[in-house]
């Protein structure tokens, strides 16, 4: 059986803090030899601290294999620590997981990347990745994330592939391979089909209406919707009168970009746009589009969040059944927390109110890995939910 706990302590001292959280994920997990620890360490700890973090989990856990990375912001269960000096331990034992898996130089051909990252997994997994998970971290500094996550798809087509880039402070991000601190780097846990693993995400951006059908697009450049030109689709949204006061916050826009024909409730990613000015204006989306997706008008919106986690929960509870989970790993985007709510914790404090004291942690990440429209694809404003054991 799967043993877990967590446990997460503040301290300018990257040493000290390691070693209180880790102290208390043993004492939580109970007797079970430790395998795996999972280590969210917060940015001011920066790079000599984050030798001491590892060095202090080291001594705490002799034995365990050491994933993690650097982060604004870590939560667990029980709270979400905006400090950056916060230090959050998830360990691992009981029945044996995957050796988790570790890829040096992802920057300079983030596909290959990738697909090394799959054909190890796959490898981890006996070859059979069907009903199986990999939960990657990787360092997001001048990474085609898209590409990467494509690599792993390429090679892997039936995991479950989630995850997030790292968060970082000015030296930049870091992410954790037993007692070293790596840039340009990625880690991840490989989750076995008997752990059940099962995926949720969540969206902190609200569809203001329903989607529309990209008719003409050039690159990233979005021409027509619906057989008119694109930005009249964007006046007809500001001038909705079910939302009042929309055109004063036309500028905290974002298109959220599906596919023809998909459903479900968060089944689009969220990206900027702009208007690009010439003699036929049009909508500039941040990533290339094509004539057949559909295009949404999208908000930041704290109450239609908050509902949306409720439903992702119960989602996930559905999805499970009888299959309690034993621990979980949540990725937050750093723009939610108290920039979305007001205040930090609410995300958690939804988890434990469906799932009870559940060992989890997470961090607040630069951006997602999720599914949506049937492959991994690259997420913001999202909340992602590992639940597995």
């Amino acid at each position: 059986m799967t043993s877990a706990g967590v446990g997460v302590a503040i301290n300018p001292d990257g040493f000290t803090a390691a070693g209180l959280a880790a102290h208390r994920a043993l004492v939580a997990a109970g007797p079970e030899p430790v395998e795996i620890a999972i280590v969210f360490s917060g940015t001011r700890h920066d790079d000599d601290e984050y030798s001491g973090v590892l060095s202090a989990v080291r001594r705490t856990i002799p034995g365990a294999m050491i994933v993690g990375c650097s982060a604004t912001g870590v939560l667990t269960g029980a709270e979400e620590v905006e400090n950056a000096t916060a230090v959050a331990v998830l360990v691992l034992g009981g029945q044996p997981l995957p050796t988790p898996l570790f890829i040096p130089g992802v920057r300079a051909e983030p596909r290959i990347a990738g697909a090394r990252l799959g054909r190890e997994a796959l490898a981890a997994l006996g070859g059979n990745a069907t009903g199986a998970a990999v939960a990657v971290l990787v360092d997001p500094a001048e990474l085609d994330a898209t590409d990467f996550v494509a690599g792993i798809a390429d090679v892997a087509p039936d995991l479950i592939i989630t995850g997030a880039g790292a968060s970082g402070g000015e030296s930049g991000c870091r992410v954790f391979w037993q007692d070293a601190a790596q840039a340009d780097a990625c880690v991840a846990l490989v989750i076995p089909r008997e752990l059940h693993p099962s995926l949720g995400m969540t969206q902190g951006c609200q569809a203001l209406g329903e989607p529309l059908t990209i008719t003409a697009a050039e690159g990233n450049l979005i021409l027509e919707i619906e057989g008119r030109p694109a930005v009249e689709a964007l006046e007809r949204a500001l001038s909705n009168p079910r939302h009042p006061g929309l055109r004063q916050m036309a500028k905290h826009l974002l298109a959220g970009i599906s596919e023809l024909g998909a459903g479900g409730r968060s089944d689009y990613v969220v990206r900027p746009f702009a208007i690009a000015e010439s003699d036929h204006p049009a909508l500039a989306v941040a990533e290339p589009v094509r004539a057949g997706q559909t295009i949404c008008f999208t908000m930041r919106d704290a109450i239609g969040a908050r509902e949306d986690m409720k439903a992702m929960l119960e989602e996930q509870a559905e999805a499970r059944q009888d299959s309690v989970p034993k621990f979980g790993v949540y990725f937050n985007c750093a723009g939610r927390g108290s920039d979305l709510y007001g205040q930090p914790g609410l995300d958690p404090e939804l988890i434990q109110r469906r799932f009870g004291p559940l060992p989890l942690a997470g961090i607040q990440s630069s951006f997602e890995i999720a599914p949506t429209c049937g492959r991994p694809r690259i997420h913001m404003l999202t909340g992602v939910l590992l639940l597995a054991g």
